[in-house]
C-alpha cells in the first residue's frame, strides 16, 4: 500500500527510467530526471522551510511545472499550482489566504515576485534544482509522512468572489489513480495530451497517470487550442490516444469544424469532466473517431476529479442529456432532498459525496468548509463525512443518476420549479449555435438567454416554442460574437450577470 505519491514515482522510475514521461515542445523528462531533478528541489526546500507548508509553484505551463510539484512533495510540503496567465488580483487574494512559506518562480513570472518584495520567500526553479541532493534529509521526512498529508491546494472561485483552497490528500489521489488506470487498461503505452491549466482539478489525471504507469503526457502551448486544427494535427503527429478534457474544448474543435481538416488516427478514449457535455457536440466527436470509447464523469475539485462516471455506449439525440452514471469505486452518491432524505426516483435532490476521494476541506477557511463538509444526515451512529455539491440530479426509470442543474440556477417561475440548465441544453442542441448560457434577473422575473452561432434571434425563438413549454421560454435573446470564459474554461456566469443584468 502506497503512503504517498512518491513512492509511486520511484517505483515507476526503477521501471521506466528512461522513457520519457512529460514532454512540452522545447523539453522533454523521463521518469528517471523527474526522480531526479524533484530530489535536487526537495532538498532545497527542506533546508528552508518547514514539513507540511504551502509552496507556490508560480510558471509558465510547461512539463518542468511537474518536476517543482514533486520536488516541493519531497520537502514533505504541498504545493499550489499558479499560472503565469492568472490575473494578478486573483494571485494576490490567494496569497493571502494562503500565506505561502515559498514561492518558486520562473522568468515568466519573476518581475511580479520582485513587486512582493520581501514579504514572501521565493527562488528561482533553476537555483532550487542545482541544489545537492540529501538523501538523509528526504529519507527522514519521509517517514513522517501520512497518506492523509495534502498533498495539493487548488483554489476554485468562491460565491463571494474570494478564491477558495480545496485541500487534497496523497491518499485520496492515490486511490482515484489506482481506479481510473485500472477501469481503463491504462499503461506504459498511454499517451495524453493535456489540455487544462495545472491549476485546474482537471489536470490532476494528466499528472498522476503518468506516474502511475508509466503513461507519457504531451504538453502542447494554450494556444493551440485557440486553433483547434492545430491542435488535432498535434495529437495526429504525436500519436496520442487518450484525451481528458473538458467539455468546452472539445466543443470548440466542433464549432471550428476542425474535424474537417485533421482527424487523428490514434485516439481510443476520450473522458471529459467538469462541466456537461452537449450531446450534438459529442456525436460529431463519434461519428469523426468511431473508435473511442467516450466516458462522461462527474466531479468537483472537492472530490479529487471525479466520483462518477457513465461510459457511452449507446445513442444520444442531439436534445439528450447525458447520464452521470454511477460512483467511482471507494466512493457513494446520495441524492438528498429538501427534506435531507434520500431522494425518490424521479424526485430531484442534491448531490451529496462520501468516500476516499473527499477534500479535507478548505485551506484556512474552517467557516466555509463547515457550510458544506457535513455529518451524513442518513447515518446519525458514527462520524461519517458527506460533502454536499449544490448539484441537483435525479435517478431515471433505468437506475441512471441525470444532472438537473445548480442549486443556485434553480428558479421559480409562473409557479414552476426551472432549472436553467434545462433550457441552456435545449438551446445547445441547435446546430447552429455553438456555445449558450441562461441567466436569470430576479428582479423582474426575466430569464435572458446568451448565446453564439449563425442564426439570427427571431428564428432562434421560433425553434424554441417547439421545445420547450411556454413557462420556459427566455424573455430576451442576447446574441455575442464569443462567449466569455473564466480561467478554467468555463462560461463566466459573474460576468454575462453583470453585463446583462446589474447594468440594465
Amino acid at each position: 500500500m502506497y503512503t504517498t505519491v512518491l513512492q509511486i514515482l520511484e517505483e515507476t522510475s526503477k521501471i521506466f527510467s528512461h522513457k520519457v514521461a512529460f514532454a512540452d515542445i522545447k523539453e522533454t523528462y523521463t521518469f528517471g530526471q523527474v526522480e531526479k531533478k524533484a530530489k535536487k528541489i526537495g532538498s532545497y526546500l527542506a533546508a528552508k522551510v518547514g514539513q507540511g507548508k504551502p509552496i507556490v509553484v508560480y510558471m509558465e505551463k510547461n512539463a518542468y511545472n511537474i518536476v517543482a510539484f514533486m520536488g516541493v512533495v519531497y520537502a514533505g510540503c504541498f504545493y499550489v499550482p499558479l499560472d503565469s496567465q492568472m490575473p494578478v488580483d486573483r494571485i494576490a487574494l490567494i496569497l493571502k489566504t494562503l500565506r505561502p512559506s515559498m514561492i518558486i518562480y520562473d522568468d515568466t513570472t519573476a518581475e511580479y515576485i520582485e513587486n512582493l518584495g520581501a514579504e514572501f520567500q521565493s527562488v528561482h526553479y533553476k537555483m532550487a534544482e542545482s541544489a545537492e541532493i540529501d538523501e538523509k534529509q528526504i529519507n527522514s521526512i519521509r517517514s513522517r509522512c501520512k497518506d492523509t498529508d495534502i498533498l495539493y491546494v487548488l483554489f476554485t472561485s468562491g460565491s463571494t468572489g474570494v478564491p477558495k483552497g480545496v485541500t487534497i490528500s496523497h491518499g485520496a489521489v492515490i486511490d482515484f489513480m489506482d481506479w481510473i488506470c485500472k477501469k481503463y487498461n491504462l499503461d506504459e503505452t498511454t499517451t495524453l495530451c493535456n489540455q487544462a491549466p495545472f491549476y485546474f482539478d482537471a489536470s490532476v489525471p494528466d499528472i498522476y497517470i503518468p506516474l502511475r504507469v508509466g503513461a507519457t503526457v504531451y504538453i502542447p502551448p494554450k494556444a493551440y487550442y485557440t486553433f483547434p486544427k492545430k491542435i488535432l494535427q498535434f495529437i495526429d503527429d504525436n500519436d496520442i490516444n487518450t484525451l481528458i478534457w473538458v467539455p468546452s474544448a472539445l466543443c470548440n474543435v466542433v464549432n471550428c469544424r476542425a474535424f474537417e481538416v485533421c482527424v487523428p488516427k490514434s485516439i481510443r478514449l476520450v473522458i471529459f469532466c467538469g462541466e456537461v457535455m452537449p450531446c450534438r457536440h459529442l456525436n460529431i466527436w463519434r461519428k469523426y473517431i468511431p473508435q473511442a470509447l467516450y466516458v462522461n464523469m462527474y466531479g468537483p475539485t472537492e472530490a479529487t476529479y471525479a466520483c462518477m462516471y457513465y461510459n457511452i455506449e449507446k445513442e444520444f439525440k442531439d436534445e439528450e442529456k447525458l447520464p452521470l452514471g454511477k460512483a467511482c469505486e471507494n466512493c457513494t452518491i446520495v441524492l438528498l432532498n429538501e427534506k435531507s432524505e434520500v431522494a425518490s426516483n424521479g424526485e430531484i435532490g442534491e448531490i451529496c459525496i462520501l468516500g476516499r476521494c473527499l477534500s479535507q476541506g478548505y485551506y484556512n477557511e474552517l467557516g466555509k468548509t463547515k457550510e458544506v463538509f457535513v455529518q451524513n444526515p442518513t447515518n446519525m451512529n458514527w462520524l461519517e463525512n458527506m460533502y454536499k455539491t449544490g448539484d441537483l440530479a435525479y435517478v431515471n426509470d433505468d437506475g441512471e443518476i441525470i444532472f438537473a442543474g445548480r442549486k443556485d440556477f434553480q428558479i421559480k417561475r409562473l409557479g414552476h420549479r426551472i432549472e436553467l440548465g434545462e433550457i441552456e441544453n435545449v438551446i445547445l442542441s441547435i446546430q447552429e449555435v455553438q456555445n449558450a448560457c441562461c441567466i436569470y434577473n430576479k428582479n423582474n422575473n426575466e430569464i435572458i438567454a446568451i448565446y453564439c452561432g449563425n442564426i439570427e434571434k427571431e428564428n432562434l425563438i421560433i425553434i424554441i416554442k417547439d421545445k420547450l413549454p411556454q413557462y420556459m421560454h427566455p424573455n430576451r435573446y442576447e446574441k455575442v460574437n464569443e462567449m466569455p470564459m473564466n480561467i478554467n474554461g468555463k462560461i463566466d456566469r459573474p460576468r454575462l450577470i453583470n453585463m446583462y443584468i446589474k447594468e440594465k
